[in-house]
């Protein structure tokens, strides 16, 4: 029985046997919402890469985004040949990348700091509620940003101990999450301004600096040739990121918010009792180093520290996406800054704890059960929150669409600015219409002949020749499809008060016939017409 409590004890003692725990929670509520939203329609950005992996891996009609790295939507490919639909790739590479991640965090952290902040790391990246909210969605940014965190792990292993294996395998990691997304690349950066930072301009002279770099060059030379080929251009994914695409735009101030906002606090990943542990944590760091600066400016082995680099790294992200991306930042942008606030964060609850720890283990433990405790029920709820209120945005998408995929053959054309959408669930050639006149329209109908239009609430940018919105002062809702002589007028209590959606409309040239939705006088903001040709 000693020898029982004694292995226990040591077991309690091992950082592995934690992160297995934390592995297994973060799992297990991961599974729980995975089974909720089985049937949830993908949003644009997931339709993409379905709709590239669909077109790879079984021909559906699709044009491809420069802008999208190939890696991601070739898994897609090879899963969709062998069989295995939506959730099962769902599931395969994001759910379970998400895991991944947590594991790569522990390591950096052990790397960075120590076991014990390690887990705090991995603890965030395993229950944030943004990593839990988008695991059940299909996107590559868990596979980008884990390599990512495996870039900065050998480039530190490379600090501490330089040599050519960990320079190979930093620049190669570099180089493989760039395949995932264009934003891997900036880590280099980071690396860079930090080795300027540590060494000054003597790092032209360093050879294994220039390896890092000649090894992530050298990864990056099949995805320009493939860029080559299929786009004309090896730098073809610059040009969305290039000229004025961000003329007009405010500054990317929303960066912050994701550190933490009093204003509106949704957006926090920290939460505010993780934030104050984070600003606790940055403000010690920062007062060292000012307190210290002439021995920071003697001694350069002073500038090699965990915390320098983190704060590096929060530093450039943010300023990336505060000048030079600006206006809107969304949270999966910037979900390589997550391991960092809560490195930070780790920091501070450690130092606390050992505090309490001098008088009372158990009030230490008790503090660190609360911490987490507070954190999970903050996390967790959130994410509940969030992702019950978005599993049935844009599902009359899906469902229409796939309406129609049974409906009609694979050489049919559908009209629709759902492009993504429409493309992934029907599996069929769609022709968009975006803010097109009338006449363009016309001519589409009358050259390319395709047999389904769909009108869409959810998608903004339709011609106002086919959709209107309008109101009055007493808060009644309409919305007009002149196109169809169609109407429908919504109550300010939300109640049905005129629903005049013509079955049939016909024109000099083809009549259409409403086909969804399929109940009468049920409007979800999606109407869609079957088009039949008079000649």
């Amino acid at each position: 029985m000693a020898i029982q409590r004694h292995s226990l004890k040591n077991l309690s003692k091992n950082p592995n046997f934690w992160l297995a725990v934390i592995l297994f929670f973060a799992f297990l509520i991961r599974l729980i919402y995975f089974t909720q939203t089985t049937y949830q329609a993908m949003w644009w950005d997931e339709a993409e890469y379905m709709s590239a992996a669909k077109h790879w891996g079984i021909g559906v009609p699709y044009q491809l985004n420069e802008q999208r790295p190939p890696i991601f939507q070739l898994f897609g490919a090879i899963l969709i040949k062998l069989g295995l639909g939506e959730s099962a790739l769902k599931f395969m590479l994001s759910l379970l990348p998400s895991l991944v991640l947590v594991v790569a965090t522990y390591y950096l952290g052990k790397e960075l700091f120590n076991s014990q902040v390690a887990l705090i790391g991995a603890l965030g990246t395993g229950f944030v509620w943004s990593l839990i909210f988008w695991s059940l969605r299909f996107q590559p940014d868990f596979f980008s940003v884990t390599l990512q965190i495996m870039a900065f792990l050998f480039f530190w292993k490379f600090i501490k101990k330089p040599s050519n294996n960990s320079a190979i395998y930093t620049g190669l990691f570099c180089a493989a999450a760039f395949y995932f997304k264009i934003s891997a690349l900036l880590v280099p950066l980071c690396m860079g301004l930090f080795l300027l930072y540590k060494d000054g301009w003597k790092i032209v002279k360093d050879k294994n600096n220039w390896v890092i770099l000649g090894a992530f060059l050298v990864g990056l030379i099949p995805f320009m040739i493939w860029q080559l080929i299929k786009f004309g251009n090896p730098f073809a994914f610059g040009v969305t990121y290039s000229g004025d695409f961000n003329e007009g735009r405010s500054l990317g101030w929303m960066v912050f918010n994701f550190f933490y906002s009093f204003k509106d606090a949704s957006y926090s990943f920290p939460k505010l009792l993780f934030f104050l542990f984070f600003l606790f944590g940055l403000m010690t760091f920062l007062s060292k180093k000012l307190i210290s600066f002439d021995l920071v400016l003697k001694d350069k082995s002073l500038r090699s520290d965990g915390q320098t680099f983190s704060f590096i790294v929060l530093l450039v992200v943010s300023a990336f996406y505060l000048f030079y991306i600006r206006g809107t930042i969304e949270d999966r942008w910037v979900f390589i800054i997550i391991p960092f606030i809560f490195f930070f964060a780790g920091e501070s609850i450690i130092y606390i704890k050992n505090k309490i720890n001098n008088h009372s283990k158990i009030f230490s433990l008790l503090f660190l059960f609360v911490v987490i405790a507070l954190f999970l029920f903050s996390q967790i709820g959130y994410a509940n929150n969030l992702i019950k209120s978005k599993k049935d945005t844009y599902y009359p998408i899906k469902d229409s669409s796939l309406l129609i995929k049974e409906n009609s053959d694979p050489s049919e054309k559908i009209l629709s600015i759902s492009y993504t959408q429409a493309t992934a669930y029907s599996e069929r050639e769609i022709i968009t219409y975006s803010d097109m006149p009338l006449e363009n329209f016309t001519k589409i109908l009358n050259e390319k002949r395709p047999s389904y239009i769909m009108v869409s609430l959810w998608e903004p940018h339709h011609p106002a020749w086919i959709l209107q919105q309008v109101s009055n002062e007493e808060g009644y809702q309409g919305t007009l499809f002149p196109y169809f002589n169609s109407s429908i007028i919504i109550s300010p209590q939300g109640q049905l008060v005129q629903y005049d959606v013509k079955n049939k409309v016909s024109n000099d040239f083809a009549e259409f016939t409403l086909f969804y939705p399929v109940i009468p006088n049920e409007y979800n903001g999606v109407l869609v017409y079957k088009i039949d040709y008079k000649s």
